[in-house]
């Protein structure tokens, strides 16, 4: 059943003791969406609290306030939902738990298709992030933002557009983080945890990513490998690896940039685009992938370098 901004509400306002999940590879949006979600649940007498398969990044940990985040699911737990995961595979290590053992009771996304297991949907594929859809919910429950729930909104929103220069970036998305901006909270020092404040190991993956660039089909396509070899000598956190997906996609004449790596057992490929290509409609067509229209990816259970071969070949004819 899909849902209105209004209808999910009141969904909210009728049941109690909530568990939030967030997608695998935590970003700013799936955690402020998801901490934002929970501090303004329990404000108003609820009983809530989110999870994820993985560690929240140290550079978002100023995101779980007030607790919202627990590494095991309490006892007591009546009403489930799925935080901007547009798939089961989002989920990670919780994948079966709750999409194969049980179903959401609520999917709250922004991606452009979403096939998670559940009863009720509230999808707005044309909004920047996950944590706008939060914004209106929150609005319409009537909860004020105070500094922390405007703090991860703010966060939220300011991430998943990419500090507002993504094409999904609307209008009301600009009213929306003026309105928080006006809570008072430090804004620039936000913007400076997400988008300048790089680890070492971050920086040394960045530039093997720079020396590793091949293009093809006359220089649309960028096209970046990091094997588990050449990453051998660099001990690094995920979210320091994801964030080499917008180099390629830099090179003036690229249309369209691939990253793929090594993810534990997986071959993890993802996809940007600049203009005119629909990365995720590519993702999904081919290889069952997802995402957005200039963002999107998807998972091999093969050899990397056969990977790098498929994915290549994929793009003939098409830019």
């Amino acid at each position: 059943m899909n849902l209105t901004i209004r209808q999910a509400a009141d969904f909210l306002l009728e049941r109690d003791n909530f568990l939030l999940v967030s997608h695998t590879g935590p970003d700013a949006d799936t955690i402020g969406s998801a901490s934002a979600l929970v501090m303004g649940l329990r404000s108003i007498g609820k009983k809530a609290v989110a999870i994820c398969d993985e560690d929240i990044p140290k550079k978002l940990q100023f995101l779980d306030m007030e607790d919202s985040f627990v590494k095991t699911e309490p006892v007591g737990i009546q009403t489930y939902l799925s935080i901007d995961a547009a798939s089961a595979s989002m989920l990670g290590a919780f994948t079966k738990k709750y999409t194969e053992e049980r179903v959401f009771d609520l999917s709250i996304d922004h991606h452009m298709i979403n096939n998670i297991p559940c009863d009720r949907l509230l999808l707005c594929a044309d909004y920047s992030s996950c944590g706008e859809i939060i914004f209106e919910l929150l609005r319409e429950l009537g909860i004020k933002l105070y500094e922390p729930i405007a703090i991860a909104l703010y966060a939220a929103i300011s991430s998943d557009s990419g500090g507002f220069r993504f094409s999904s970036t609307r209008p009301v998305t600009m009213r929306y983080a003026a309105e928080i901006m006006e809570t008072g909270i430090d804004f620039a020092k936000i913007n400076r945890l997400l988008f300048e404040t790089k680890s070492l190991s971050q920086m040394k993956i960045e530039k093997l990513a720079y020396n590793s660039i091949e293009l093809y089909y006359e220089g649309k396509l960028a096209v970046v490998v990091l094997t588990p070899d050449t990453m051998r000598d660099i001990s690094c956190d995920e979210r320091d690896v994801d964030s080499i997906n917008q180099i390629p996609r830099q090179i003036a004449g690229v249309e369209v940039s691939v990253v793929i790596r090594q993810k534990g057992d997986k071959v993890k490929v993802s996809l940007r685009s600049n203009d005119y290509f629909n990365v995720a409609e590519f993702a999904s067509e081919n290889f069952g992938g997802g995402g957005h229209y200039h963002a999107a990816g998807c998972s091999f259970d093969k050899d990397i370098d056969e990977v790098k071969s498929i994915v290549i070949s994929s793009f003939e004819g098409k830019l």
